[in-house]
């Protein structure tokens, strides 16, 4: 059987194949590694105000890249952590890899052992996962 000229080889990223649309696999893969890579960054976020001394201006920023809008004067720490955790919570998968790239940027969240499949890596910036 002879193959097409145009067809393009099969892409495998930990040991799962890239399709589009998404397989079974694919989706189990991104479901188990958001949960994962959600408790890191809610970890990382409770460094800010847990550790005894509230670390505003990191937990601003954080809360920031994590809900994509800054706080102003009006709203209190605690209404911040609040907006900020029900934003990890209910994160949707693209916007969890893109959020990961600027939190690993800025040294908040460590490099992972994987990351979500399927999405775009952002070419200006090092990936929060360890390549191999």
């Amino acid at each position: 059987m002879l193959k097409a000229k145009n067809q393009k080889p099969k892409t495998f990223i930990y040991g799962i194949e890239i399709t589009k649309p998404w397989s079974k696999e694919m989706y189990d893969h991104n479901e188990r590694t958001a949960e994962h890579l959600k408790d890191q960054i809610l970890a990382a976020f409770q460094k800010t105000y847990i550790s005894g001394t509230i670390q505003e201006l990191k937990l601003r920023d954080m809360a920031h890249e994590i809900v994509g809008y800054k706080y102003g004067e009006g709203f209190s720490i605690d209404d911040i952590k609040e907006e900020t955790i029900k934003g990890i919570v209910n994160m949707p998968g693209f916007q969890l890899h893109e959020t990961m790239y600027y939190l690993h940027h800025k040294d908040y969240v460590k490099t992972q052992a994987m990351g979500l499949i399927g999405y775009q890596p952002d070419p200006h910036l090092v990936p929060y996962w360890e390549v191999k």
